[in-house]
């Protein structure tokens, strides 16, 4: 009967063992997971960060559009008077250069 009692004993001693085993390997998995979980969290933190700045580039991006479709015609239109203002000038040297050398 002491046999029999040592034997179950020694069966009981081995389960409660193994339940501390995976116990322990239970609370590190809870650990790890608690870690991935917090990582998890700054980085949506992170990319909402960056949405918000992407949002704001995209703000200042529209309004320099804006702002060059507004400007754009009057630029184009300063650029065609100041082509024609060198022109101009370069002819008019050109008409000095031919009456000096005596062809004009």
């Amino acid at each position: 009967m002491d046999n029999i009692l040592e034997i179950k004993l020694e069966a009981l001693h081995n389960d409660v063992s193994d339940v501390k085993t995976a116990l322990n390997k239970l609370s590190e998995a809870i650990t790890k997971l608690a870690l991935v979980e917090q990582q998890q969290g700054q980085m949506a933190a992170s990319i909402e960060r960056a949405f918000k700045v992407l949002g704001k580039v995209e703000d200042r991006v529209s309004v320099l559009e804006t702002q060059h479709a507004v400007l754009s015609p009057k630029q184009t239109e300063m650029a065609k008077w100041l082509d024609r203002g060198i022109m101009a000038l370069a002819g008019a040297g050109a008409m000095m250069i031919l009456k000096v050398a005596g062809l004009g």
